[in-house]
C-alpha cells in the first residue's frame, strides 16, 4: 500500500546480505514506534553483531516505512533499547520453547517435541520445499484450543481464528511477501468451503498459489494469484475428510488431561513475548546462513511422509537429544503407514496378485485365479444368491467388478481374452515395474507380515526378472 508521499509499507524483506522485519521499538524515553529490525552480513555491521534498528528503510531508491501494529492480526514483536540484539543458540532456543509446551500441554513428550519443531519451523519456512499441516483432533475439553493459543503466541506472524472465512485468508496471505502461519480452530466443514480448501490443498508446497477472480469498479474481471504456502495448524472434532487434503496433515489425538498449568497469566504472555523475540532473531540470522538447513541423511523416509516430517526433523536437529526422540516417533509413524497400506484392500489385492505371479511364474493371470486367491486371503464367503460377490469380514461385500477395476487402477493391469486350459478366459496382464512400485509402497519385508511369505518373495523375484 502506498501513501500520498510515495512511501511504501513493508513487513519483511530479504536478499543475500540482509533480512528486514517490522517490529515495534521502545526507545530510551519509553516511546513506542513502528520500526525495522535489520540483520546484515555486510562486514560494516557484523562487528556489532549484524543487527540494527531503523525507522525508515531505503531499498533500490525506494523509501519504506514499517506498518503500524494495528495493520496485522497478531501481537507485534516488541523490542526496547535494553535488548541485546544477538541471535540465540538454537539448541537452547529449542529447549526453552519445549519447556513452554511441557508446562501447558498434557501430551506425550515426543508430541511436545513435534510441536516445538513446528514452532521453530514457522520461522524458517522459506528454506523448505514442502511444509506439513498439523491437526489437533479431540472432543470438547481435550485441550485443543488451549494448545492452539500457545501456537498463536509463539509461531511466526500467525493469523489465528475460529472457522476463518476464506476472504480473510486471501487478504492475509496476499498482504505481504513474508510467509506467515495459519492457525484455525473448528476447521470441520472445510470440505464444503471450496475457496478455503483450495488454499489448504496447494499451500503445502513452496510457490503454491491460488487463483481468484476479482471484479474491478468498472466491471472488468481480473484473475489474481494469492500465495498459499505456509505452515497451517488446525483443530477439530473430526478428521479432515477431503480427499487429497487429508494426507497433508499430521493428526494428533488430544484427550482431556492435567497439564501443569491450564490457563495463561499476564506473566506467561510476557514470557511468550520474550521468547518470540529470540525466535525472530534466530530466524533472521538463519535465513541467510549458507550452512542452513543442514543436510540430513534419512534414506528410510520417502514420499509423502518425507514431505511431512523432514522439515520438522531438520529443525529438531539443532537439539541432538530431542532429534533422536522425534526420529523414533517418525519411524513408528512410517511403519504404521506401511502397515495401513498392507492391511488396506489394495494392499491385500497386491499381495494376493504377487503371490500368484510367484506361484504361476507368469505376468498373465486369469481373473478367476485372482478372485479365488483373494477370497482365500480374506476368508471370503460366496454370496448365497449373487455369484459375482463375496462377503468378507474386513471389507464387507466385494464384487468382481470392483476387484477388476482396482486391478487396473492400482496395479496398472491390462485385460485381454485368452484361451486357457481349453476355454477362453479374461486375463489380467501386469507390468512388472508398476507392480514392483506398489510392492515398495506396502513394504513387505518380514515373514511375519504375510502368510506364504516365500511365495510372495518368489513373485517379487519373477517381477524383477521381468524388468531385466
Amino acid at each position: 500500500m502506498n501513501n500520498r508521499k510515495g512511501v511504501s509499507y513493508k513487513r519483511f524483506y530479504r536478499d543475500r546480505e540482509n533480512v528486514v522485519e517490522a517490529i515495534l521499538y521502545r526507545d530510551e524515553s519509553g516511546e513506542e514506534r513502528p520500526a525495522f529490525l535489520i540483520y546484515s552480513i555486510n562486514p560494516v555491521y557484523l562487528k556489532d553483531g549484524g543487527f540494527r534498528v531503523e525507522y525508515r528503510l531505503t531499498l533500490r531508491d525506494k523509501v519504506f516505512e514499517p506498518p503500524s501494529p494495528s495493520k496485522y492480526p497478531y501481537q507485534p514483536y516488541i523490542f526496547d533499547s535494553n535488548d541485546e540484539l544477538k541471535a540465540p543458540d538454537p539448541e537452547a532456543l529449542f529447549e526453552v520453547t519445549l519447556w513452554q509446551f511441557r508446562r501447558f500441554v498434557d501430551v506425550e513428550d515426543e508430541i511436545r517435541i513435534l510441536f516445538t519443531s513446528a514452532v521453530m519451523l514457522s520461522y524458517v519456512q522459506e528454506l523448505f520445499e514442502t511444509i506439513p499441516y498439523i491437526h489437533l483432533l479431540g472432543d470438547n475439553g481435550s485441550g485443543k484450543t488451549h494448545t492452539l493459543q500457545l501456537f498463536a503466541e509463539l509461531c511466526y506472524r500467525p493469523l489465528y481464528g475460529v472457522s476463518i472465512p476464506s476472504a480473510d485468508l486471501y487478504t492475509f496471505l496476499g498482504s505481504d511477501d513474508r510467509i506467515p502461519t495459519i492457525i484455525e480452530d473448528e476447521i470441520q466443514g472445510i470440505e464444503r468451503d471450496l475457496e478455503k480448501s483450495k488454499i489448504w490443498k496447494v499451500g503445502y508446497k513452496r510457490g503454491g498459489k491460488v487463483p481468484r477472480i476479482t471484479i474491478k469498479s468498472d466491471g472488468e474481471r481480473v484473475i489474481e494469484y494469492y500465495p498459499a504456502y505456509c505452515l497451517k495448524i488446525s483443530a477439530g472434532e473430526k478428521l479432515i475428510q477431503l480427499k487429497g487434503l487429508a494426507e497433508r496433515f499430521i493428526n494428533v489425538n488430544m484427550v482431556e488431561g492435567e497439564p501443569e498449568y491450564d490457563e495463561y497469566t499476564s506473566e506467561d504472555y510476557e514470557a511468550f513475548g520474550e521468547l518470540r523475540k529470540h525466535l525472530l532473531l534466530w530466524r533472521m540470522k538463519t535465513l541467510i546462513d549458507s550452512t542452513w538447513p543442514p543436510k540430513l541423511d534419512i534414506p528410510w523416509l520417502k514420499g509423502r511422509m518425507k514431505e511431512l516430517y523432514k522439515p520438522l526433523l531438520t529443525v529438531a536437529s539443532v537439539h541432538p537429544e530431542h532429534y533422536k526422540t522425534l526420529e523414533r516417533f517418525v519411524k513408528e509413524k512410517v511403519e504404521e503407514k506401511m502397515r495401513e497400506r498392507r492391511e488396506s484392500f489394495e494392499g491385500h489385492l497386491a499381495i494376493a496378485t504377487i503371490k500368484l505371479i510367484g506361484r504361476l511364474k507368469t505376468l498373465e493371470i486369469p481373473f478367476e485365479d485372482i478372485w479365488l486367491k483373494l477370497k482365500m486371503e480374506l476368508n471370503g464367503l460366496d454370496h448365497p444368491n449373487k455369484p459375482n460377490q463375496m462377503e468378507t469380514e474386513l471389507f464387507g461385500i466385494l464384487t468382481k467388478q470392483k476387484v477388476g477395476r482396482r486391478l487396473r487402477e492400482v496395479l496398472g493391469s491390462k485385460t485381454m481374452l485368452k484361451r486357457v486350459e481349453g476355454g477362453v478366459k479374461r486375463v489380467h496382464v501386469f507390468d512388472p515395474m508398476k507392480v514392483l512400485k506398489i510392492a515398495k509402497r506396502i513394504h513387505v519385508t518380514d515373514v511375519n507380515d504375510v502368510t506364504d511369505f516365500q511365495e510372495y518373495k518368489e513373485g517379487l523375484e519373477f517381477l524383477k526378472k521381468g524388468l531385466e
